[in-house]
């Protein structure tokens, strides 16, 4: 395949999983559970329309952000905590469609077959998933907000590919997948915005103005 993109199943990639498994396809209105902690499963969900949260709920009945997945992420039962840490779900954010196959039929396709594109493919997923892990470990453990923004800026910036970010979640949802309260995130979106160091249009912020590097 060799057309591997961060955390993105590409479109070639996609038309390869679907050839080969012809893996169902369900939708999921709002806050519909894909994937739920307390139930066994043992799917692979590729996600192909709409957003999808991990979530921890609290003991006050809130919920907690712990991760997003958008359109081309693959989501798993894996990706969940364990039990220790509170009722962890995945559920859809908004409208989403998925295209679910099951870990049994994977591996017995890579047994039978030899498939090394496909095992390339998930290996290179299963990488990414733990970069991106530990990059938002890396967020978390910055001291300040604006520290913590820009550590999330930059990567997304290198993850779209562009100096023009485009925030994938509500500002509020924001907050909380980078613990800060949210009228501290926007106040400090606003005071990095009037000393130019970002341009802040709506959810798109741009880098680099003035040529002042984030």
């Amino acid at each position: 395949m060799g057309d591997f993109d961060s955390l993105i199943i590409s479109e070639k990639n996609m038309k390869y999983i679907r050839d080969i498994f012809r893996p169902k396809q369900k939708s999921y209105g709002k806050g519909e559970i894909i994937l739920d902690g307390q139930a066994p499963d043992n799917r692979l969900c590729i996600l192909l329309k709409g957003t999808a949260y991990l979530c921890v709920e609290q003991e006050n009945g809130g919920r907690q952000l712990l991760d997003y997945f958008t359109k081309g992420q693959l989501i798993c039962p894996e990706m969940l905590p364990g039990a220790d840490n509170g009722h962890c779900f995945i559920l859809a954010k908004y409208p989403c469609t998925a295209a679910c196959l099951s870990h049994q039929e994977l591996q017995e396709h890579m047994l039978t077959h030899s498939d090394s594109d496909l095992t390339e493919l998930f290996s290179h997923l299963l990488h990414a998933v733990i970069h991106a892990g530990n990059e938002h470990c890396h967020i978390l453990q910055q001291k300040t907000i604006r520290s913590k923004l820009t550590a999330y800026l930059r990567a997304q910036s290198v993850r779209q590919g562009s100096t023009s970010v485009h925030i994938p979640i509500p500002y509020s949802d924001l907050a909380d997948y980078l613990a800060i309260d949210r009228s501290s995130l926007m106040t400090e979106l606003s005071r990095m915005d009037g000393e130019g160091i970002i341009e802040k249009k709506g959810r798109v912020i741009v880098l680099d103005i003035k040529n002042r590097h984030l």
